[in-house]
């Protein structure tokens, strides 16, 4: 015989199926021979996907009727009204949604901004953005819904942001271009393009995504993309005479393009260009070697890290009439890193070859740092031929440098450079292996449309990180103190509760521009 039933509760529980939450009625008995208290549940309705309302079945909803209203369950519902408020704020500040009006829909506009701030406020996959429901813009509902759009974002829309981007964003100011690595388009087909590049020389295509950005506050707002990688000065006129800027406009290259003859090129033509130089030049170990202790002892400059790097700009020791500037930076840090990754990998090796399982990406460390004689019971004996610590003290780890004909400072140039880390760092999203094989990002039907969306989003970024410019806050940190401030309202009574901000979340929504309202 059991015990009597509990009164009803109503919980929630979602399908991680369908992720559809449902509402059952929970009771709770005593089982006296199995000693253990058990729960009886019936489905009595679930939640709306959008509103996250209850929507009750026909049965519970007429007992609901005939036992009265005051049977009804109190639902809570939550709002998170300072993200709201931010996306209205930031909107207000761009317009870019009354700016892509007259390219496309009112609500293709809206579902685009909503995939914007996804793409800031989440590190997971764009194929999971049908899943997120926050803020006031209109989201998708599914991946097919998805790819429609990114298909709609063609060739001939793109052409036309162009224009139109001119005329929003020309403000008079310098400009930049920022060549990114080498982004995925063929994923699924070549593993080694997850580390951001294609070091597979089997000819398989590749994508250079070309960023134009204003100089000054570096936000991005057209670009092209490349098949390929953006090693001629040919490619560089092609690109430059599309998106329609002049010489004055600031190269920053990636570090594959360095040569001598290439930058004799450059300036030939009158181009500004920022290139890091590949570390194993031989000139420049030498240029290193000869200003060494300069660079220790050289001007103090902070990364976007906060690390204390050291700096010294000299003229390049060739094309002297070019005016030419090398930056040299010291991290001490990374140079700690390196010494630690060193010792680490050639433990590594050494297991490598006692167990002769040799990795040819290695060959070079074995070469360097062992002997290898044969045991007489036919085992490896691996030895150290030198001292790696001797050798790594000796070497030119945690220095780099920087050449460039712009007249900017070391701390200017590193900025740049700092940026252009950061660019292609979320960009590498793009190869994202979920949306590989969800959306076929990697076809190029979607593809354009994928990067429309980064650089959108890449738009609301930089106005937010403009925003806390002056403050010791990350926007990662923001956007957390943001999503986490929630309104609560109960389904029989309509007024909204709001916690009590402390004196930082008041200072981050001050800093966002965001009215701070007591509670």
């Amino acid at each position: 015989m059991f015990s009597r039933l509990s009164r009803p509760k109503v919980i929630e529980i979602v399908n991680k199926k369908n992720h559809v939450t449902y509402l059952y009625e929970d009771q709770y008995y005593w089982d006296p021979d199995k000693k253990q208290t058990r729960h009886k549940r019936r489905c009595i309705g679930k939640l709306d996907g959008v509103t996250g309302e209850p929507i009750y079945n026909p049965a519970y909803r007429q007992e609901l009727e005939s036992q009265g209203a005051e049977t009804i369950k109190a639902i809570p519902s939550f709002r998170r009204y300072a993200f709201e408020q931010l996306q209205e704020v930031v909107e207000k500040e761009l317009s870019l949604g009354e700016w892509m009006q007259p390219l496309m829909s009112k609500e293709k506009v809206e579902k685009i901004l909503h995939l914007a701030w996804y793409l800031i406020c989440s590190n997971n996959p764009i194929s999971y953005a049908t899943h997120w429901k926050q803020g006031v813009y209109t989201g998708v509902e599914s991946l097919s819904e998805l790819q429609g759009i990114l298909r709609s974002l063609d060739a001939e829309f793109l052409r036309l942001w162009g224009q139109r981007s001119m005329e929003k964003f020309d403000e008079n100011s310098s400009e930049i271009i920022f060549d990114l690595c080498s982004t995925a388009s063929y994923q699924n087909h070549n593993p080694y393009l997850q580390y951001g590049y294609n070091r597979d020389i089997g000819a398989l295509e590749q994508n250079t995504i070309i960023l134009l950005a204003h100089g000054d506050n570096h936000i991005p707002y057209s670009f092209q993309i490349l098949d390929g990688t953006m090693l001629s000065s040919k490619i560089i006129a092609n690109v430059m005479d599309t998106l329609e800027v002049d010489t004055d406009t600031v190269l920053m290259l990636n570090r594959r393009y360095f040569s001598v003859p290439r930058i004799q090129e450059l300036v030939e033509l009158g181009y500004r260009f920022i290139i890091r130089i590949p570390t194993r030049k031989r000139w420049l170990e030498q240029f290193i070697e000869k200003h060494r202790d300069e660079i220790l002892q050289g001007a103090i400059l902070y990364d976007c890290k906060g690390r204390e790097l050291r700096s010294l700009s000299l003229p390049a020791p060739f094309l002297e009439e070019a005016s030419l500037t090398i930056h040299l930076y010291y991290d001490e840090q990374w140079r700690e890193n390196q010494r630690s990754n060193l010792l680490s990998l050639l433990g590594r090796c050494k297991r490598e070859l006692e167990f002769e399982v040799p990795l040819e990406e290695h060959a070079r460390l074995y070469e360097t740092y062992f002997k290898v004689r044969k045991r007489p019971n036919g085992s490896n004996r691996v030895s150290l031929s030198r001292d790696p610590l001797r050798t790594f003290e000796a070497s030119q780890a945690g220095f780099w440098a920087v050449i460039t004909n712009t007249g900017l400072s070391a701390e200017q140039v590193l900025a740049k450079y700092e940026q252009r880390n950061d660019f292609e760092h979320r960009f590498n999203n793009l190869m994202n292996q979920e949306d590989c094989r969800l959306l076929h990002i990697q076809s190029p039907q979607y593809f354009p449309g994928r990067v429309f969306l980064q650089l959108i989003s890449e738009i609301i970024r930089q106005k937010l990180l403009e925003k806390l410019e002056d403050t010791d806050y990350s926007l990662g940190q923001a956007l957390f103190t943001v999503m986490d401030i929630q309104e609560v309202t109960f389904r029989e009574n309509d007024t909204p509760y709001r916690s009590e901000l402390n004196e930082q979340d008041k200072e981050i929504l001050g800093k966002l521009g965001i009215a701070v309202e007591e509670a």
